[in-house]
Formats: structure tokens, C-alpha cells, sequence
């Protein structure tokens, strides 16, 4: 086992933070994107398949810059050392990556530059084409310009290095976007925020055998489980839903269990699964569906999901009005048409614990909340 630094996606720190705690367990901060842990090798097979993981490095270390010359070379030369020291044999480079505000002073090329001749002094030859050790140095300045709500503002410049993971792959997700399968409509949830919602299902310690999604839609969701090899349970009231999700996964090579059938009674189509998450994108909103009626099938399907799997976790993204984005709470925010106050004290009513509500922006006017729950006992 060993401690790395994951660097997060730009798009939602927040977010980003969520489905590495969920993935990996405990976290330490080091920058609203940059997040430091102890990993074992199978669970580092598992952060290949993360929606929002940018960056895997052998942790080396970390320090917040201020604008003393003097600190900077110290800091160059420290980073050198334990460079020299961790490296495996053979060539090396020195990258850099920026992410956040940062002064234009703030030279990249001068921490590549200065790092990269104290470790060419000790006979380590540089090979910026195809190194065999990749010394990864990020730049972390302010996130206050994030779109999305952040609870952890930083303001500083923080300096966090390390090696890169060489055995970690990150997520390729081109060649899969709603428009490019064989059937599309619309709704269609996008390919890393249906790998997202699966992420977040995860709980530390606890084996995931299979995703139940009772609203499938496209098949977003089940294509991203498959692609995972976790066992998909996929149904939906539209039978031409149905036919769609089939011949979405067929035009990947991936076959999953979909049915025709109604959300408000799968327990009845499915039975009692261990080891089950509840992972869906809810109907609401369309033509066919009043907003009380998309409510009440809501509820009916986290009743059933509690039969089927108990200790299940749920996790679903619901509408919301785009004050979420900016209030200090969300409990008065409107989720599903309702104050979600009142929608949270039904779900509970049901036996779920909100683990998480969390406001996503969709465009100027709409927001989406992504919600996940625990069992409450």
C-alpha cells in the first residue's frame, strides 16, 4: 500500500472530492482539486474507471509558495532530492500542470528548468519524449472562479509534486456520447455523468455486484456498468426505451438483463440482491409525466429498492431550481418541484439517510441535484 496524490477535474472539485472518498475511503485535502491517500493496488484498478480523476501520482510531497526567491530554490532543489531519491532507474522529465488562479509571474518553466538540472547534475539523463519517470509538479492557485458551489476555499499557491502512476489509465470516454450510438434521444444522460453516479454508489469496504437502474432510458447507465464488468439490471415503463438500451449495448458488445417493467414495483422483477445500487436518472419532466405523479414514483421506487437491497445504496440526479447553486443551504431549494426539506423528511420516512445533495449546473436555467443515500439503519 502505498500514498498517492489524485489530482481532480476542473469541472467540480466538489464532486471530484465525493467519488474519490467513495472509491478509495479517507482522504486528506491538500487543494480543492488535489487530494492525498493511502491506496492498495485493487483499488487503484478501480480509480481507472473514475468520472473525475485527472491525474495519479506517487505522493512526494507538498508546500504552500509564497514570493521569496530564496524559498523557491529551496523548494527546487527539496523537490529534486526526493525526486532522485524515489525515481525508479532510467531517464526522466519534469512536468508541470496549473490548475487554479495564479499570478502571470508564476513561471512553470522555471520549476521544470531548475528541478530538471539538479537531478541531470547527478548523471539521471532528461528525455522529454518518452522518459521512463514522469516527476509531476502541480501549481495549485485560488479556485474562486468555480461555476459550481464550493464548501473549501483556498486563496494561496500550493505546490504538490510527485511521480506519475504509470500503471493507472485514465478514462477514455470519446466514441460514446448520446449522439453517436445507434438509438438517441434527448435525455440521454452523458457518458461520465452516468460513470459518476456509479462511482458515488460505491461504499468503502463493500463488495458492488450489481447496478439496478429502473428508469434506463438510453442505457447510459448500464452501458458504463458493463463497461466496468458489474452485473446491469436495467428496465424502464417505455418499451421502446427497452429496445433502445439493448441495441445501444449491443452496438458496444455488451449484453445486460433489461425489462420491460414499472419502477414503483421492481422488487417484484428482481427479488432480494446483496451487494445492490440503485443508480437512475428519473423520468421527470416529461410530457407524458405531471410533477406529482413523478414524485410519487420516486418514492415508490426507493421503497422498493429498500426491499430488494436493504443495505443498497441509492444514487440518482434529480431536477432542481437554480437557486441551489446559491444558497448556504439547500434544505429550502425546490428538487422535484417540492421544498427539499419536505421531499428530504419522505425520503427518510422510507429508511434512507442523505449522504449527499449536491447542485450541478446544467445551464443558466437549469440545475440538477446529484443525490445519494444510505441506508438510515
Amino acid at each position: 500500500m502505498g500514498r498517492f496524490a489524485l489530482l481532480g477535474m476542473g469541472w467540480h472539485s466538489w464532486l471530484f472530492r465525493e467519488e474519490m472518498m467513495a472509491i478509495v475511503g479517507e482522504v486528506d485535502l491538500l487543494h480543492p482539486r488535489v487530494v492525498s491517500c493511502k491506496i492498495e493496488a485493487e483499488t487503484l484498478g478501480r480509480l481507472s474507471g473514475s468520472a473525475l480523476l485527472d491525474e495519479v501520482l506517487i505522493f512526494g510531497g507538498c508546500h504552500e509558495l509564497n514570493d521569496s526567491p530564496e524559498e523557491h530554490e529551496h523548494l527546487f532543489s527539496e523537490i529534486a532530492d526526493w525526486a532522485m531519491n524515489s525515481m525508479g532507474e532510467g531517464s526522466f522529465a519534469i512536468r508541470t500542470r496549473k490548475i487554479g488562479e495564479l499570478p502571470d509571474s508564476l513561471s512553470s518553466r522555471a520549476f521544470e528548468r531548475s528541478i530538471g538540472k539538479h537531478v541531470a547534475n547527478h548523471d539521471r539523463i532528461v528525455d522529454l519524449e518518452s522518459p521512463e519517470n514522469e516527476v509531476v509538479v502541480i501549481i495549485a492557485g485560488s479556485n474562486e472562479i468555480n461555476s459550481h458551489p464550493e464548501p473549501i476555499p483556498f486563496s494561496g499557491t500550493m505546490i504538490i509534486w510527485g511521480i506519475k502512476e504509470m500503471s493507472w489509465e485514465k478514462e477514455d470516454f470519446s466514441g460514446r456520447s448520446p449522439t453517436e450510438r445507434p438509438f438517441f434521444k434527448p435525455v440521454s444522460l452523458e457518458p461520465r455523468q452516468a460513470r459518476l453516479l456509479i462511482s458515488l454508489s460505491n461504499v468503502k469496504g463493500r463488495e458492488l455486484k450489481a447496478i439496478i437502474d429502473p428508469f434506463c432510458g438510453t442505457g447510459g447507465i448500464a452501458i458504463e456498468g458493463c463497461l466496468q464488468d458489474i452485473e446491469v439490471l436495467a428496465s424502464d415503463l417505455d418499451s421502446r426505451m427497452v429496445e433502445g438500451t439493448i441495441s445501444n449495448l449491443k452496438w458496444l458488445g455488451k449484453k445486460s438483463t433489461v425489462q420491460k417493467y414499472d419502477a414503483s414495483e421492481i422488487f417484484n422483477l428482481w427479488g432480494e440482491r446483496e451487494g445492490s445500487s440503485f443508480v437512475f436518472d428519473p423520468p421527470y419532466g416529461r410530457s407524458s409525466w405531471r410533477s406529482d405523479d413523478s414524485i410519487e414514483v420516486f418514492l415508490s421506487t426507493l421503497r422498493e429498492a429498500r426491499k430488494i437491497d436493504p443495505a443498497g445504496v441509492v444514487s440518482t440526479m434529480l431536477p432542481a431550481g437554480p437557486e441551489a447553486l446559491t444558497k448556504a443551504s439547500l434544505r429550502q431549494a425546490v428538487v422535484m418541484g417540492r421544498p427539499w426539506s419536505e421531499l428530504e423528511s419522505e425520503i427518510e420516512s422510507i429508511g434512507w439517510r442523505v449522504h449527499l445533495l449536491c447542485p450541478v449546473r446544467v445551464h443558466r436555467s437549469l440545475v440538477r441535484v446529484i443525490a445519494v443515500f444510505h441506508p438510515s439503519d
